[in-house]
């Protein structure tokens, strides 16, 4: 993974821009909390690698945010925090700025996940979990977004077994983790992100976890994402 993190800015060679001419490409899953989205793209991943004779899918969430972290040269925990915030106020910037050696700037941070965030998706095969994935890839071609939706109630039961909490615990864990998502998503793409396009929505309660991989791999192959026969042959 440390290779692949090293590697992702290879697009501004021109010689790899030239052998790479087309962005992605890149299935970026957004999820309600409770769905289990990185489990799902890590079998979509090993699905997707069965066919792929050229390049491994990589899923991709905290390694976003930690990579991100090492180019501001912070300390994950710290920027990890400052994501979950909400808003922040004059005040509160000119306190971090001088108990920080190194300040950086709501904006510094917003760019440097975006442009990481880009980077990955232009480099292609890989499955971005969260971190506004869907907003920045929007305009790639060769992009899958992805939503994963249950009822409250299905997604609260599977809180509570995963994390072995009772039903009060488990709504306030909800209702944390969706508010920390939503700044995080503010930080990155400001106040008038278009949360609701997607070009697959999935109601995780009404499928197995393998019909879900199997309708993501059918309509990422009609879309093009995934090498064919052909394509393969064109390789040799």
């Amino acid at each position: 993974m440390m290779v692949y993190l090293n590697k992702r800015l290879h697009q501004s060679d021109p010689k790899y821009q030239s052998a790479n001419a087309q962005p992605g490409p890149v299935v970026c899953i957004s999820r309600e909390v409770g769905c289990g989205g990185v489990n799902i793209a890590r079998l979509l991943a090993a699905e997707f690698d069965k066919q792929s004779i050229c390049k491994k899918w990589k899923v991709l969430s905290k390694e976003i945010l930690e990579e991100s972290a090492r180019e501001l040269n912070m300390e994950p925990n710290k920027l990890r925090n400052y994501l979950k915030e909400g808003d922040r106020t004059m005040f509160d910037d000119i306190l971090s700025a001088f108990s920080e050696k190194r300040y950086k700037s709501d904006k510094k941070i917003s760019k440097t996940l975006i442009d990481l965030i880009s980077s990955f998706a232009n480099d292609g095969n890989c499955i971005i979990v969260g971190r506004a994935g869907h907003i920045i890839t929007r305009d790639i071609e060769k992009s899958l977004l992805v939503r994963l939706t249950a009822p409250l109630e299905w997604r609260t039961k599977q809180i509570m077994e995963k994390n072995k909490l009772n039903l009060r615990e488990a709504v306030d864990f909800m209702e944390k983790t969706e508010k920390e998502r939503q700044n995080l998503r503010k930080h990155i793409a400001g106040d008038h992100a278009k949360e609701d396009e997607f070009d697959l929505t999935i109601n995780l309660s009404r499928m197995s976890t393998q019909e879900v991989i199997s309708l993501i791999k059918f309509v990422a192959q009609t879309r093009g994402l995934l090498e064919t026969t052909k394509s393969k042959v064109e390789v040799f």
